[in-house]
């Protein structure tokens, strides 16, 4: 009985540990997107074809809502 109730404890364990990966997944990937378009905004914003004052605004409009898990 202690046999079965050991492996009970380390598939919870185990679920546990696939579930932070996955949440720590899909924040790096949600991450990595805003940094992608705030790279893309900064290379618009240094080849002149908008101006210093629009960059803080954009970057506000990008930036999704924060994910709660």
């Amino acid at each position: 009985m202690n046999q079965q109730a050991g492996k009970r404890h380390l598939s919870f364990y185990e679920l546990l540990r696939r579930v932070t990966t996955n949440h720590l997944r899909v924040k790096n990937n949600k991450y990595e997107d805003v940094q992608l378009r705030i790279t893309a905004l900064t290379a618009e914003y240094d080849g002149g074809t908008r101006t210093m004052k629009q960059f803080p605004k954009a970057i506000a409009y990008d930036f999704p809502e924060p994910v709660n898990f």
